[in-house]
């Protein structure tokens, strides 16, 4: 099922930020780019506004300010996107293989805060996504963000109210190649 992010969606986000539950956003606004957003209840609005059409939505859990755990967290090989906040509070993202490991640990290790998310479909699911419907309220996008384990509950809650038997295919596989540690994005 696919969750427009609509005045219900931002609603329900609210809450989970005061809650301390939600602290990051993904916005994947084109295949392949993503900016990632701070959320406090007080930039909501200019966040949500800041967002572009169409795009897929990823709700995150705030970054650690744990650097140390961070850190202890690198699997010993595999593909993992690395978030941080530097000390202006500007967050920044690389996703890199096990040979960029050590350029991606000294970054993180001079964050403020950070986590390290599996770079493979499936894992490190986001608590809630949802799409940016265009500006006249109408969700047009052609692609479905992975469904989070919230959407997952919502989406089993739906079919049994409603008795839907024939649900949306889940969205392609991302792609799996690493980008280069040298493609950091600053990301506001």
């Amino acid at each position: 099922m696919l969750r427009p992010g609509d005045d219900a969606f931002w609603e329900g986000l609210g809450a989970a930020v005061a809650s301390g539950r939600a602290g990051v956003l993904e916005e994947m606004f084109v295949e392949g780019a993503t900016r990632w957003h701070s959320l406090t209840l007080d930039i909501l609005g200019s966040v949500r506004a800041g967002l572009a059409p169409r795009a897929r939505l990823a709700v995150r859990p705030p970054l650690s300010s744990d650097i140390d755990a961070v850190l202890a967290s690198f699997p010993a090989d595999g593909l993992v996107e690395g978030v941080w906040q530097d000390k202006d509070g500007r967050l920044h993202s690389a996703i890199c293989d096990e040979n960029e490991f050590p350029e991606l640990a000294s970054r993180i290790s001079a964050a403020s805060a950070a986590v390290l998310l599996s770079g493979y479909e499936g894992e490190d699911l986001p608590l809630y996504t949802a799409v940016m419907p265009d500006n006249d309220g109408v969700v047009r996008a052609r692609w479905r963000p992975a469904p989070a384990a919230a959407d997952q509950s919502r989406q089993t809650l739906s079919q049994a109210h409603f008795g839907a038997s024939d649900q949306p295919a889940r969205a392609a596989q991302q792609d799996q190649n690493p980008v280069p540690i040298t493609a950091f994005r600053d990301d506001h």
